[in-house]
């Protein structure tokens, strides 16, 4: 069965707007309900003192019957990192010199929570709702920021890899999956319930120490183990911030603290952070079997470069063979994809042939053999130069739709028994998303054989 996880109870619309001013919007709604309170009260006492037998009625007639106020918890709500910085709950010193030391940097440099923010923005809230799932603090997720500013294809010199940038061991031992099709630390979704795992074993190693527990995350939790044993032998604390530990970890929690601390003021200090929507952005769709990516995008009617940007697990143009697949979509390219999933014959999946290296072989040569080309080649099988072996598994691009039938008189087709929204799509090349407008369908179940549906953007 295929399934549509939308990331909240409800599927909404998505937009990338932002509430840029809400703070001031409500700042200045709450001085102007002050002073409307301050005027009524004013004009009640003097009423009273001119005019002791004037009729209460008329002078309680003169005061408003309500105050228009919006609470600002509510005006909060409307942007996501406020959102987040509300229901941040570890203690922060912030008078610390590390501390100190890295908020003057944020505020220094304005422009990095901008392109963060920017990154963040299809992400951030699907990592909020598994955070608050666990009951895990919601610091955590600043931990992408510090970690890889949100940049799920981050790659480090020490081959940490993804938003979470694990290791390929650590990331094995919490349940990520790789092999020639995938990588599961470029993997959203995946690399984040890894991740928080690893911080919930970290947590639980370090009896409940959340900031022991980020510094083990960044270095260890043998490290963290050795410096902590070496300060008792000498008499010393062992919280986190007496520990000698590398410098990158001295850095490491100062550097979450104090963005920290800068979201949970609400003028942040004076430093622009563009507002964040407070609503899903994506959607999780679970396909079984192998399927074309571009295929996929094409038939939900969605850019298959941004398929692939919040994709970046995939190594090739095509899910695994040999395992489901969860992929993000933004949601409103949602049903679309799910009912293009669903209703896509097994065989119709893939607009590839499988081929293998013989001797002699080239780029160039298996190109022309196979009515195609070498850019083609490589970007299928994610190849960055022409180099090839023997013996190595190619995927060869076939265009799954070498030619469109032609569009019926009038731009509108009768459903024929056996017909499903995806193979009419695939037929006269447009999306699911153009035939569902087009025709006010609510879902694939509304088709029906003799049903007249239009195929073409001017029909009718």
């Amino acid at each position: 069965m295929r399934r549509l996880c939308i990331l909240s109870s409800a599927l909404l619309l998505a937009g990338c707007q932002g509430l840029h001013s809400s703070d001031n919007q409500n700042s200045a709604g709450k001085e102007a309900a002050d002073s409307q309170l301050y005027h009524t009260s004013s004009v009640y006492t003097s009423l009273q003192i001119h005019d002791r037998t004037a009729d209460l009625g008329r002078a309680y007639s003169m005061i408003p019957r309500s105050v228009p106020e919006q609470p600002e918890a509510e005006v909060k709500q409307a942007d996501l990192w406020a959102d987040l910085a509300d229901k941040m709950q570890l203690d922060m010193p912030l008078d610390h010199p590390r501390v100190v030391a890295q908020r003057k940097w944020y505020l220094k440099h304005p422009g990095y929570m901008r392109s963060v923010s920017e990154r963040a923005r299809p992400f951030l809230y699907l990592i909020k709702e598994e955070i608050e799932k666990r009951d895990m603090p919601m610091e955590l997720v600043l931990l992408p920021v510090v970690e890889s500013t949100f940049d799920p294809k981050a790659y480090s010199h020490g081959h940490a890899a993804g938003l979470w940038q694990m290791l390929k061991g650590t990331g094995k031992n919490f349940g990520l999956h790789y092999d020639n099709w995938y990588d599961g630390r470029y993997d959203v979704v995946a690399s984040t319930r890894a991740a928080l795992d690893y911080l919930e074993y970290l947590n639980n190693f370090f009896d409940g120490d959340w900031v022991l527990a980020l510094a083990a995350y960044n270095s260890g939790e043998g490290r963290v183990q050795r410096a902590m044993k070496a300060n008792r032998r000498q008499g010393k604390p062992t919280d986190y911030w007496s520990l000698s530990l590398p410098k990158e970890t001295q850095g490491y929690i100062p550097k979450l603290l104090a963005l920290a601390d800068i979201l949970k003021h609400d003028n942040h200090y004076g430093m622009d952070i563009p507002a964040l929507p407070n609503r899903p952005q994506l959607a999780v769709i679970e396909v079984e079997g192998q399927v074309d990516l571009h295929m996929a995008a094409d038939l939900a009617g969605m850019d298959r470069s941004k398929l692939k940007e919040l994709n970046p697990a995939f190594k090739r143009t095509a899910t695994s063979p040999v395992r489901n697949a969860e992929i993000l979509v933004p949601v409103a390219h949602a049903q679309g994809f799910e009912i293009a999933m669903a209703d896509l014959p097994e065989q119709e999946r893939k607009s590839y042939t499988h081929y293998q290296v013989q001797g002699g072989d080239s780029l160039g040569r298996i190109a022309q053999r196979h009515s195609t080309s070498i850019q083609a080649i490589r970007q299928a099988n994610n190849l960055r130069g022409s180099t090839i072996r023997v013996g190595q598994a190619l995927m060869l691009p076939t265009p799954y739709a070498t030619a469109a039938a032609a569009t019926p008189a009038g731009g509108v087709y009768k459903v024929k028994s056996g017909d499903s929204l995806s193979a009419i799509a695939n037929r006269f090349s447009v999306s699911i998303n153009e035939l569902l407008r087009w025709n006010s369908l609510a879902n694939k179940h509304t088709l029906r054989t003799g049903q007249s549906l239009v195929v073409a953007a001017n029909a009718g």
